[in-house]
């Protein structure tokens, strides 16, 4: 195997081991089993936490969706807007698209380190998070500008970041086997409804999301 093979081994080893433990219950001991390497061969790969999360940051980017860079090239404006709000949501309501690393694995992972130190939640915001939140206000500032929104009192960064904030939270209420809120209609639906009130609440108008959103062809465009 190798260094590269064994590097990936132990990520694919850690994940599932911190997303159920949490970092500080979860021993070199732990890891080192699981991934079938000693302790000190353990070390040699990764000498430090940071560097273990960075490493798991770079195993989670094989996961990105094409349609991320689809999306980062058009121009800002309402309509990219509201592409972007739906996919993101849709990430974190539906958990699609599915690929090397669950989601439920993610957001536990998430969740354990904002228990514990917060180092790998914030890795996750800055690298995973930011570029949305910067493509998402541009949009906004584009679509106030051509009246498709009107300003609100947000700051500018927070529009976006409490977007993450809703989505976050449907996804963490339905970690357990017995979600902790029921809303009461299907995945899809609250997914529609989920992408509505974050658009609105960013200030998009009637007339904005009569022209723009449209459940439907969002999801047929998303899934080809």
């Amino acid at each position: 195997m190798t260094a590269e093979d064994r590097k990936r081994a132990i990520v694919g080893a850690a994940l599932p081991l911190f997303a159920r433990q949490g970092y500080a219950e979860t021993t070199t001991k732990d890891l080192a089993l699981a991934a079938g390497v000693s302790q000190p061969l353990l070390y040699k790969h990764f000498p430090s936490k940071e560097a273990l999360y960075r490493e798991i940051l770079n195993f989670c980017r094989h996961d990105e969706d094409p349609a991320v860079q689809k999306l980062a090239g058009l121009k800002p404006s309402a309509s990219t807007l509201v592409h972007l709000v739906y996919l993101f949501m849709r990430v974190l309501v539906l958990g699609k698209p599915v690929g090397l690393v669950q989601w439920e694995t993610r957001h536990r992972l998430v969740l354990n380190s904002l228990l514990e130190d917060g180092a790998f939640a914030r890795l996750v915001f800055r690298d995973r998070f930011d570029c949305y939140c910067s493509q998402m206000e541009a949009c906004l500032d584009s679509a106030i500008a051509a009246g498709d929104a009107v300003k609100t009192p947000l700051t500018a960064g927070n529009r976006a970041r409490f977007a993450f904030n809703v989505g976050a939270w449907i996804a963490m209420v339905d970690l357990p086997a017995k979600p902790v809120i029921h809303y009461g209609v299907s995945r899809e639906k609250l997914l529609d409804q989920a992408v509505w009130f974050v658009l609105r609440g960013m200030g998009l108008t009637d007339q904005a999301l009569a022209n723009y959103y449209n459940p439907g062809a969002l999801a047929l465009f998303f899934q080809s």
